[in-house]
């Protein structure tokens, strides 16, 4: 089920706005499984390839930077290392703003 734009919006800036509080709190950076449970327990309907998505376009629009890891036996990708770009941690602070980015 693809979600709608306004959910993707809320989670973008969620993201976002947890990867920024991992990074000032100095914390070892995510991965997109433990991000799709952290968002899971703040009551959003989240699953890893929705997360995996989102993740790839915060780095498209320079927002976060990871290491993607393609498993060609399996299948599958893997997102690791997550981590904050400068642009990322403006959009978070509110000296700039991004309209596909919803931070409450």
């Amino acid at each position: 089920m693809a979600a709608d734009p306004q959910l993707k919006r809320r989670l973008r800036g969620m993201i976002l706005r947890l990867v920024y509080e991992n990074h000032e709190a100095q914390k070892h950076r995510l991965d997109d499984v433990t991000l799709t449970g952290v968002l899971e327990r703040l009551q959003f309907d989240a699953y890893v390839n929705l997360t995996r998505e989102l993740l790839q376009d915060l780095k498209e629009r320079g927002l976060l930077n990871f290491e993607q890891e393609r498993d060609r036996t399996r299948g599958s990708v893997a997102i690791r290392k997550i981590q904050i770009t400068p642009k990322g941690r403006d959009i978070v602070e509110g000296t700039t703003a991004d309209p596909a980015v919803d931070v409450e």
